[in-house]
Order: structure tokens, then C-alpha cells, then sequence
């Protein structure tokens, strides 16, 4: 049924492992709400029935693959003067999800847009992981393509803040080589299974943790936190250079790779190449 004044959207957030985390706001917005846009209906419906939630005739698919189709037909229900709630499976909705293409259609059409906050991986993660956060970088999921996340890489590995990522599980071995290549063996944070029973934060030097999880199974989807660097981050000794020459020669060539850790260290290219040419072979 049509009624009278422009609807509005509202923010949701929803708990990210443990689904006692939801607000009391949260709880009554569901409610009262006439839809509610979501990732996966599914996921929705079962946490709107443990906590007695009315969703029935209220729930719509919203998620990357249908947003081209989806966005049209919720500012048309909000014209109409239908209140909508956009929530994802897990956490704050538009943190490194499509959120925000709807988010910004509606404040482009004068649409009210409310915030009802709650958890969020990268808020709680933060909380627990002892890494220096007063300034901090957050680049959600790295670009899969090799050329793409190599440019990523190298940017990040010039900043002056934490920085904070998230990853799955079966990729973190292929990232934490390329995070210590990178950056440099520098502190990092590693929150996996956040909010629930077996929530773990594995520390340490990049260096060490890869060594760390040789003989350990990792699952899951994690947040990654890696300090900003020390004062004294940027003396690279002759042992630190060689240990990324290690990482880098067997993908990248020797000259390459003495570019590029070049640029990370400002020590002259020539330099690194030579250091490369006393390597065995057997080290790469």
C-alpha cells in the first residue's frame, strides 16, 4: 500500500560471530521497519527469528550481483513512503561491502539516511589487538590480481600508520610473505574467529608469525593489523635485505627485485643487486 511521505533508510548492524551483540535499537528498527534489504535472506530470517523479529513479507535480496537491479526498486518503495533497513550478513554495513551504491542513490534523491551502529570486525579487532591505532589506514580486501595488489602493496608500504586488512584464511600464508617483502618485518595482529568461542590473536613479527603458522591451520575469514613503522623500522640491514631478496628474487628476477626493494628502502639499487649476486641460487 502506498502512503503519504517519502520513506527513509536506515544502517543496520547485526552481530559478526556471537548473535547476542545486537542493539535493543536494532532490534526495535527490524521491527518496525516495512523492508529490509539484505545480503542473504537466509542469514536474515534466522537471526530475525531468534530474537523474535517480525520479517515476515519484509526481506529482499541486496547484495554486488543484483545491486544494479535492486537499487531502482528500493528508492522507488522509499518513494513511496516505505521505510527500508539495509543490513548485511555480518557487522556494519559498507564497511568493504556494496552498501554504499544504495547509500548514495538515496542521499543523491534527498532520501533520509539514519545510522543504527553496532558491531563491526574492524571496530572490535582494533579493540583487542595491542597495535598502535591512532592513525590507521583501513584497506579492507586486497585486489586479487597480481599487478593490481602489487601497486596496493607498495603504496601501503609508504605510509606512516597502522594498517588494517581483511583476509581469508587460505590466502594468509601468500600474504604474509608478501606483507613482510613489502613492509618489512614489522609488528602484526592476527583476529580470527572474532566474537566467537574459539576468538584467537595471533602476535608478533611478520617474520616470526610465518614461522608461527607453518605447522598451524588457520580457517575463516580474519582481520589483519600490521603497525605502523618503528622509528628505527627503517634501518635495513644487510640480513633484512637479504631476507627480502629471498622472497622476491625467485618471482620477480634479481634486477627487479633490487628495484623494488629499492623504493621500499631508499638504499640505492646497485647496492641491493649486489648483495642478490652473493646469493646462492638455493637461497631463492
Amino acid at each position: 500500500m502506498k502512503k503519504n511521505n517519502i520513506g527513509s533508510i536506515s544502517v543496520i548492524s547485526t552481530p559478526i560471530g556471537n548473535s547476542e551483540d545486537i542493539t535493543i535499537r536494532a532490534i526495535r528498527t527490524l521491527n518496525e521497519i516495512d523492508i529490509i534489504a539484505c545480503e542473504d535472506t537466509r542469514v536474515t530470517s534466522k537471526l530475525c527469528n531468534m530474537h523474535e523479529i517480525n520479517y515476515k513479507g519484509k526481506l529482499v535480496p541486496y547484495h554486488e550481483h543484483n545491486s544494479v537491479k535492486m537499487i531502482p526498486l528500493i528508492l522507488k518503495k522509499l518513494r513511496e513512503g516505505f521505510n527500508v533497513g539495509l543490513v548485511t550478513d555480518a557487522g556494519t554495513p559498507l564497511i568493504s561491502d556494496p552498501g554504499y551504491k544504495l547509500i548514495k542513490k538515496a542521499l543523491d534523491n534527498n532520501i533520509i539516511v539514519k545510522s543504527v551502529p553496532g558491531p563491526s570486525a574492524l571496530t572490535a579487532a582494533i579493540s583487542i589487538s595491542g597495535i598502535s591505532t591512532d592513525q590507521f589506514m583501513f584497506s579492507g580486501f586486497l585486489p586479487r590480481k597480481a599487478s593490481l595488489r602489487n601497486k596496493k602493496l607498495s603504496s601501503l608500504a609508504n605510509l606512516e600508520s597502522s594498517i588494517v586488512i581483511f583476509e581469508n584464511a587460505t590466502r594468509l600464508n601468500k600474504l604474509l610473505i608478501e606483507l613482510y617483502s613489502s613492509l618489512g618485518n614489522r609488528n602484526i595482529s592476527i583476529i580470527r574467529e572474532i566474537t566467537k568461542i574459539y576468538e584467537e590473536n595471533i602476535r608478533g613479527k611478520i617474520k616470526d608469525v610465518i614461522k608461527l603458522l607453518e605447522d598451524k591451520k588457520v580457517k575463516g575469514e580474519l582481520v589483519i593489523l600490521i603497525e605502523k613503522p618503528e622509528e628505527d623500522n627503517n634501518i635495513y640491514t644487510d640480513e633484512k635485505i637479504i631476507d627480502m631478496l629471498k622472497i622476491d628474487v625467485s618471482k620477480l628476477g634479481v634486477s627487479k627485485a633490487s628495484k623494488k626493494i629499492s623504493k621500499i628502502t631508499s638504499i640505492k639499487s646497485d647496492y641491493i643487486y649486489k648483495l642478490a649476486l652473493k646469493l646462492n641460487k638455493s637461497d631463492f
